[in-house]
């Protein structure tokens, strides 16, 4: 059994109001990330973390409930150090409501395969496409194929220590690519520029940088990879959950 983070956001910073309780056809969104959760047979405490509107719904549905934080990195912590004697636990947001028992149980089981301290999954344009067209999504092009991030993670809660300097300095210039692309340094820039950067080049680096093991699982699994962060988003969500 592993517990479970669920980030359910802040009014302050969405562009969907409530975004996690917003109503999907009959239900909050965050329903389907629980339910879907719950449903894998293998997780087993839920933290929600959200703000006070969210802790009315965790209620009705026996789940734990911590408020949020203005920013995503200040939620993150929470939510580890909630779990943190735990000697794994899965970090996802609230608002992949495609999401289903099958990818968080294939998720977690390669990661548990692989024990690194870290897993985070992607997935190809391909599959991404195929299964949604038509939604917009950022891809990088890799040595070994274009994949976009997912919205789940695997993490060893005793590493957030020796991450935090790191983490500060992603999120204080998350808006200048520029200076977050100096931290991996020339080597990797000039691969990726000269498209032989690889998924092992990126791995070795972040180990390497924060001192854990930390592994990309190539998932094939769309709903893993397709968040409704934006009102238009959310029309597709309502045809496709329909």
């Amino acid at each position: 059994m592993i517990n479970a983070v669920i980030l359910a956001g802040n009014n302050e910073t969405e562009k969907i109001p409530g975004k996690a309780l917003v109503d999907i056809n009959g239900r909050p969104m965050l329903s389907y990330v629980v339910d879907a959760a719950k449903s894998t047979g293998i997780v087993d405490k839920i933290l929600v973390v959200g703000n006070m509107e969210t802790s009315e719904f965790c209620d009705a549905r026996g789940l734990e409930f911590t408020p949020g934080a203005p920013d995503i990195l200040s939620n993150i912590i929470k939510g580890i150090n909630w779990f943190a004697d735990d000697r794994r636990i899965i970090i996802m947001t609230g608002d992949i409501p495609y999401i289903t028992s099958d990818a968080i149980k294939d998720f977690i089981g390669k990661s548990e395969w692989i024990g690194a301290d870290f897993c985070y999954p992607i997935i190809t344009r391909d599959n991404c496409e195929r299964k949604f067209p038509g939604a917009k999504r950022t891809y990088v092009t890799l040595r070994d194929g274009t994949f976009t991030g997912g919205n789940i993670f695997y993490v060893n809660p005793s590493i957030v220590d020796r991450c935090m300097t790191v983490l500060n300095y992603v999120v204080d210039n998350r808006k200048n690519p520029a200076k977050i692309a100096f931290l991996f340094g020339p080597g990797l820039i000039f691969a990726f520029l000269f498209k032989y950067l690889s998924i092992e080049m990126i791995e070795n680096k972040v180990c390497g940088m924060l001192d854990i093991t930390a592994k990309a699982i190539i998932s094939d699994y769309a709903e893993i990879g397709n968040d409704v962060d934006k009102p238009e988003d959310l029309i597709m969500a309502k045809v496709i959950l329909a």
